[in-house]
């Protein structure tokens, strides 16, 4: 405790001292904003009593919001990916929508699982090893560091507020109204660092009915969940609210095995409590989520929503095997247990071997606390011909991985991360139109964003051949800065009836500046990364993006479209050097993507499809090396450098399909095909030709089958299989045999009853229904010094039951 303290004092004083007025600026740039709306509310409020108490005036129209219904009476979601209220089959875009019922149907309960039932979609959880984060991958283009200075390559946006980081954006969906994935670079539409796609999520608004449920449900594992949500009436047809909740507890499924106990080993030292060789679990759950939030309408011409939303994750360890091991650290112990055994032998001790600490051991913790929360408003006012909507958002993240890079008793990279992030951002929008002519959007977008990375990394070095000697001990306290601007115009032209010519630009301005403070862990300078203390790096860039499309209505159901678009992701600093002169800046990567494709319905709309395909000419595409000996003093150094790696080009092809042959019965599926192939590598990454990039699989496809069997009195009951594939993924920028992952299909089903009023719901529920083996992801240090490889086993065979009551 003593040592955590000191890091603690140091990592205030470090904040402090870089950020000293952070927190007001943002405060005070919050309020102002807040202060903005509600004048804006006052005047248009004014000048909407002075017109409406002519008795002359025409009735005023209804908001855009408001005809904004999540589906249509044909059962069509609406989508808003364009600025305005658009079914998906008119949306001249590659998008996924699934609404509430849909992921109901498909027993999704978060972000992973909506993603990953789009074609060419990647979310693979804590693909680092690391808990509570995940990369997302869309067409080959995304990034896995979870690093608050590596931003995100596909957005993640709820209620329309980007989320900077991906810890906390993983969670639990609990009153989702729907989904919308975005497939190719969003540039002009999304914004923020959206180049490979956006990952949209709406959660259900308050009203005049009750829209109230309640559920809960247990288990395998003693899994145990419960959520609910409700309407609340405040002032009739003015002011209504919304309360939901969320929890979700589940043991873990990888037993981690006392060494000495479970193979008799006399030289092992055993870390046991009790007769059990078990010491603890990996991959349990325990998350609550909770979301409140306020709608007002005091005009037909007025809509103001205030949301809060609060997420408190205390989940275990991710679930890990050791892959790879090397006699120079494991001697004649065998540490790699069973291929498909659920057992390790992590009990999370560290042993220095340099410095005030040599000889001693500290313990990391067995769980990652993720605390994330939020607030955000969204005011919607009609000008006449104009419509305002401004979208203000504010959020705090905190999180704390404790990682262990071999699984196993032994020291080879063991490191406390901690990490804190806070971000401030607002976007404005005017829409318009000029007749039926031409409609309109031109906006700007702010975000600010500060974050501290602390904590403590141990690299005991030196055992291993090519180790150099490392025998690093250290504590870090890096803070980081992010500033991103942004203005944007948005236009569709209506040239004829059935034809839309969509262009559209933005331009962004972007700064980033990150600052390195190593110390020793008595407080003093480090030793043997002194040089790295004070060092500050910054990033600045502009880029202007563009979209040209157009679509055609070939039919009354056939949408055929074109377009040409661009998409951004700023640069920044490698955020994990080990020598200054790792601490090198990398620069942007861009998009430029030619893509075509057709929507359709057919068979009386009993059957829908959806196909496009496309090219993407790929720059600088930003990813890490573990190897990088041409900025570091000896070969086989430490190093994790985030640096441009070269130029690929991708194609590809994707579709979807629904059908509804007969009555009751539902088919849906989808199929996504990736060619990712380099065009030009940077020779010192170690990429060679031939190789792909991380968690880019040639084949995506899902599938699912449900009937409904009525039952008269009773209510009815439906059946449904679902089936998730995909190919074979590597898992590191320089592809290696041991960190590459074998292409798996994933069997779910599932049987719901309801009652005749649709009041009631059961459900029994079996995910990985063939209960197989399988890897999510890999962490792989293979090479010197460190000589080991980790990989993320999923979840086996899982039960559940739930009920659910709905109040109308």
């Amino acid at each position: 405790m003593k040592d955590a303290d000191r890091a603690e004092k140091y990592n205030v004083k470090i904040a402090k001292e870089r950020f000293p007025r952070g927190d007001k600026v943002m405060k005070v740039a919050f309020k102002s904003s807040l202060a903005v709306s509600l004048f804006a509310i006052v005047a248009s409020g004014a000048a909407h009593a002075q017109t409406s108490s002519d008795p002359s005036a025409p009735p005023a129209e209804p908001s855009q919001s408001a005809q904004a219904d999540p589906v249509r009476g044909d059962g069509d979601i609406i989508v808003t990916a364009q600025f305005r209220s658009q079914t998906v089959q008119k949306t001249p875009l590659a998008i996924s929508a699934l609404n509430a019922e849909l992921l109901a149907q498909k027993g999704v309960t978060d972000i992973i699982g909506a993603a990953n039932l789009a074609p060419n979609v990647q979310l693979s959880n804590n693909a680092t090893g690391y808990g509570g984060t995940a990369a997302i991958y869309i067409r080959g283009v995304g990034q896995r560091d979870p690093n608050f200075a590596v931003e995100p390559g596909v957005g993640v946006y709820v209620d329309e507020v980007y989320y900077g980081v991906m810890p906390g954006a993983v969670t639990e969906m609990v009153d989702v109204e729907r989904v919308e994935i975005l497939r190719g670079p969003q540039g002009t539409l999304a914004g923020k660092n959206s180049i490979g796609g956006a990952i949209r999520l709406f959660s259900k608004r308050p009203g005049p009915d009750a829209d109230a449920f309640i559920e809960v449900g247990a288990g395998s594992r003693n899994s145990v969940v419960a959520k609910g949500a409700t309407n609340v009436t405040i002032a009739d047809q003015t002011l209504y609210g919304r309360v939901a909740f969320g929890v979700r507890h589940s043991e873990g499924y990888m037993d981690r095995l006392d060494y000495a106990c479970a193979t008799g080993t006399s030289f092992a030292t055993t870390k046991r409590t009790d007769t059990s060789c078990v010491l603890g679990q990996q991959g349990g759950r325990d998350v609550f989520v909770g979301r409140a939030s306020l709608l007002w309408t005091p005009s037909a011409d007025i809509e103001n929503l205030f949301v809060a939303d609060v997420s408190h994750d205390r989940s275990e360890n991710p679930a890990v095997k050791t892959l790879t091991q090397s006699a120079a650290w494991a001697g004649t112990a065998n540490y790699i247990t069973g291929p498909e055994s659920y057992t390790n032998y992590e009990n999370y001790e560290v042993r220095p071997t340099s410095g005030v600490a040599a000889g001693s051991r500290y313990y990391m913790s067995d769980r990652t606390p993720v605390d994330s929360w939020g607030i955000s408003n969204t005011l919607k006012i009609k000008l006449g011909d104009v419509s305002l909507t401004s979208i203000t958002g504010y959020r705090r993240t905190t999180i704390s991985i404790q990682s262990a890079a071999d699984g196993t008793p032994a020291s080879i990279l063991d490191q406390i991360w901690n990490m804190k992030h806070r971000q401030f951002s607002q976007e404005l929008r005017l829409n318009g139109s000029f007749g039926a002519l031409l409609d309109w959007t031109a906006g700007g977008y702010y975000y600010n964003a500060k974050g501290l990375s602390t904590g403590r990394l141990t690299i005991p070095g030196g055992v291993a051949l090519g180790g150099g000697g490392v025998n690093l001990d250290a504590l870090y306290s890096d803070p980081v800065e992010t500033r991103s601007k942004s203005v944007f115009l948005h236009t569709v032209l209506h040239p004829i009836v059935g034809v839309n010519i969509t262009g559209a630009v933005r331009y962004t301005d972007d700064f980033k500046s990150f600052t390195f403070h190593r110390y020793n862990i008595d407080g003093s300078n480090s030793t043997s990364l002194g040089g790295l203390t004070g060092v500050n790096v910054t990033f600045k860039g502009e880029r202007v993006d563009y979209r040209i499309a157009a679509d055609v209505e070939l039919a009354q159901d056939l949408l055929a479209y074109a377009q040409l678009s661009t998409g951004y992701k700023g640069g920044g600093v490698n955020p994990r050097p080990y020598f200054a002169s790792q601490a090198l800046p990398y620069e942007p990567e861009t998009l430029t993507s030619y893509e075509v494709g057709f929507k359709s319905r057919f068979f009386d709309r009993r059957v829908t499809l959806n196909v496009s395909a496309f090219i993407n000419d790929y720059k600088d595409f930003q990813g890490t090396l573990t190897r990088c000996d041409s900025i570091s003093p000896f070969a086989a150094a430490p190093c994790s450098q985030t640096t441009n790696i070269g130029d690929a080009r991708i194609k590809g092809i994707e579709g979807e399909l629904t059908a509804e042959p007969i009555d009751g019965l539902k088919l849906d599926g989808s199929l996504g095909y990736l060619n990712f192939e380099y065009t030009r590598i940077n020779p010192s990454s170690g990429v060679l030709p031939g190789m792909t990039n991380e968690y880019t699989p040639e084949w995506t496809g899902s599938a699912g089958i449900q009937y409904r069997l009525e039952a008269g009195k009773i209510g009815s009951f439906t059946p449904r299989v679902d089936m998730a594939y995909r190919s074979r993924v590597e898992t590191r920028a320089v592809n290696d045999p041991r960190g590459s992952l074998p292409g798996r299909a994933l069997v779910s089903a599932k049987l719901t009853w309801r009652d005749q009023a649709d009041e009631w719901h059961a459900e029994a529920s079996v995910t990985n229904l063939l209960d197989k083996f399988y890897y999510n992801a890999a962490y792989v240090l293979t090479g010197a010094p460190y000589f080991t490889g980790l990989g993320v086993v999923g979840e086996p065979r899982t039960f559940m039951f739930t009920v659910r009551r709905s109040f109308k």
